[in-house]
């Protein structure tokens, strides 16, 4: 018998006896490392699963798509590079009993230092590692000191999973207007709960569920447990499958509407159906593959409780895919940094002095919480962090991390990406449409979205990402970390400091108020976050300024028709904060008295809207109150219908709509010809 076999032999019988999974990793050449792979599937003669680069006779299997599968074998290989994104989505659907075959190589390259970060990692949680022609690394077992009650693989515990199924039924047979909110880590049994909960409400003739989620691959294991517990097959078409767009816009009548992996759906369209339905299940996993559900918690939770203050919450804890003290989930988690490390802030020094500073790659290996206390902060920071962003945080060097930290306590993080300063003939290119280099978001669509041909060639320097301890939000942190930025942009001779984000109001005013303004607002929603990116930019260099000033001046004549037509759906909030910025305030004497026949007779709105629009781009709005400044964008720039309007306002028919905007203009005109005369 082969010393692979062997090994992997002595792995799966720990992982049976304890019912955890384990890792079998093989260290060596590429080729030996898939020889030894394939000998152990032909002896182990079970259903395996190989993800990564494999021989021709091997079928490979993305690591997304075994989600909500079951698997008993798992071949990972990590040759080319140690895939966080990969291992952390596939590691998941290994059941209890089994094993993850791990292929890593000989070396890694001295400046890989993600790969050597986790092969320190491998070694902490003592996994013993098989080298070519030679003796087993580390073989002390690691059988977790945290032993399950019951070892047998076919008897965990589901006791708290079957709380969950009550709690999931009672969202219908209970009061209206209280929604459950389901979390858990994977292998908790969430999705398999929601399944078996659905099926027996449809046993009890509910008439419709509606499961809502990012795929209908994401919810294979809700039907699977559905089907089982179902107890007549043809009920199951009264479990619909609705994508979160097409739930958003058909608005179907539902008994139940379940959302799987809410994480993954923007925030904006959650609240939408929180306040759409009366009946509702959110579920997601806290600390999944993408580490996303962070995120929901904080952002997602403090609207949700707006909208349903009594909203019942839920956490499974118990896993059953596996015993508890899985050795595979702990390594998972604490290496990927999808577990949560929030520093104790109440020990703060108010007096003493915050230290901001660049850190570089190889602080971040050293023993100790750093690593944690930033990633953590990072994915607290943003929806979409993914384990690759880790990789990309050890590994990219064009990307600068800033703290600001008082000793060793993380306060707050910045991640700033070079980009830019790119050579002439690239730089043309992508204005044609020819390449899009990888890692030039903005430097990119300046040159080829705005039309500026060399626009690459200037050097970016892109805030990725910004992030306050959530303690200590609201109390300038932000503010001073940012200020500190452009101090050291300029002295690395950057043209230009910028960013990228998923359209606000607050995050608009917060760049507005630093200075950064608004050169180009993307036409099309972002699929994660369901609402437009916007770019802001503040110029460091005198040639950053003179680029800056032309794209800015095409900017405002564009975006003044696109609020008519691609951008007529932006959020009407984010665009009064936008008008300071767009509109060139002149005298209105002229425009205040074709208009008067609007405002005291009954001239129609139709025939005097080319003079309303011409009002609004040469008028400040700061004099009306913030419904008014959304009804007048709403209407004369953005061209709402008037139906629309009314539903927005709430107005009780289109007359009070017509009548609440004449009054609006009267105002609008009344105070800003009372302005001009005092100054």
């Amino acid at each position: 018998m082969s010393a692979a076999i062997n090994f992997y032999q002595q792995r799966k019988h720990i992982a049976e006896q304890s019912a955890h999974r384990q890792l079998c990793c093989l260290q060596g050449s590429d080729l030996w490392c898939q020889q030894q792979a394939l000998s152990i599937i032909e002896h182990s003669a079970l259903p395996y699963r190989w993800c990564g680069e494999a021989p021709a006779s091997i079928t490979c299997s993305d690591a997304k798509s075994l989600l909500g599968q079951d698997v008993y074998l798992l071949i990972l290989n990590m040759h080319k590079t140690f895939d966080a994104n990969m291992f952390a989505a596939a590691e998941g659907a290994v059941c209890a009993g089994s094993v993850i075959v791990l292929l890593l190589p000989q070396q890694q390259s001295e400046i890989d230092y993600f790969s050597h970060y986790m092969q320190q990692q491998l070694k902490r949680y003592q996994f013993p590692i098989l080298l070519e022609n030679q003796p087993i690394v580390n073989a002390q077992p690691n059988i977790s000191t945290d032993k399950p009650s019951s070892p047998s693989i076919h008897h965990l515990d589901i006791q708290e999973q079957q709380l969950a199924i009550q709690k999931i039924i009672k969202t219908v047979t209970g009061h209206r207007r209280r929604p459950l909110v389901l979390t858990a880590n994977r292998g908790r049994g969430k999705s398999a709960a929601l399944g078996m909960a659905a099926a027996q409400l449809l046993n009890q003739d509910l008439m419709r569920i509606i499961v809502c989620a990012p795929s209908k691959q994401a919810v294979t294991t809700l039907y699977k447990h559905a089907k089982l517990t179902i107890n007549d097959a043809n009920n199951l078409q009264r479990l619909q499958f609705m994508a979160p767009d097409a739930l958003s816009s058909e608005k179907p009548v539902c008994d139940l509407l379940i959302i799987d992996e809410a994480a993954a759906i923007p925030i904006k369209l959650l609240a939408i159906f929180a306040q759409r339905y009366s009946r509702i299940v959110f579920a997601t996993t806290q600390f999944g593959y993408e580490g996303s559900g962070r995120g929901f918690a904080l952002r997602f939770l403090q609207q949700l409780k707006l909208i349903s203050p009594q909203y019942r919450a839920f956490q499974l804890q118990q896993p059953v895919r596996w015993a508890k003290g899985d050795p595979v989930e702990a390594f998972t988690l604490d290496s990927l940094c999808l577990m949560e490390s929030t520093p104790t802030l109440h020990t703060l020094q108010t007096q003493q002095k915050t230290l901001i500073r660049v850190i570089e790659k190889t602080e971040l290996l050293q023993p100790g919480p750093l690593l944690n206390q930033v990633f953590s902060l990072l994915v607290n920071a943003h929806y979409q962090t993914k384990p690759s962003d880790l990789v990309a945080l050890l590994n990219d060097q064009d990307l600068t991390l800033i703290v600001m930290q008082q000793q060793n306590t993380i306060l707050a993080v910045a991640l700033i990406k070079h980009e830019g300063g790119l050579d002439n003939i690239t730089s043309e290119q992508i204005y044609q449409g020819k390449r899009r280099p990888v890692g030039h978001l903005i430097a990119q669509s300046l040159t080829f979205h705005s039309g500026f041909k060399l626009a690459a060639t200037q050097r970016f320097a892109r805030i990725q990402r910004i992030a306050v301890q959530p303690t200590l939000q609201q109390q300038s942190y932000g503010s001073q970390l940012l200020n500190w930025i452009v101090d050291w942009a300029t002295t690395q001779a950057f043209d230009h400091l910028c960013a990228s984000f998923a359209g606000s109001d607050y995050l608009l005013r917060f760049w507005l108020k630093h200075q950064l303004q608004i050169l180009r607002i993307g036409t099309r929603k972002d699929k994660s976050s369901g609402q437009h990116s916007l770019m802001v930019n503040l110029p460091l260099s005198q040639q950053g300024k003179e680029l800056h000033h032309q794209i800015q001046t095409d900017f405002h004549k564009q975006v003044k028709v696109q609020l008519s037509r691609q951008l007529n759906q932006l959020d009407s909030s984010l665009v009064t904060v936008l008008w300071p910025q767009i509109v060139v305030t002149r005298p209105i004497s002229n425009i205040k008295q074709s208009l008067s026949a609007y405002i005291n007779a009954h001239r129609g709105y139709e025939n005097v809207e080319y003079l309303l629009i011409e009002l609004l781009h040469n008028t400040s709005l700061k004099v009306l109150t913030q419904q008014q400044q959304r009804c007048v964008i709403e209407k004369i720039i953005q061209n709402h219908s008037w139906q629309s309007i009314v539903q927005a306002h709430q107005f009780s028919g289109q007359k009070q709509a017509q009548t609440f905007l004449k009054n609006c203009i009267c105002d609008l005109l009344t105070k800003t010809t009372t302005n001009e005369e005092n100054t």
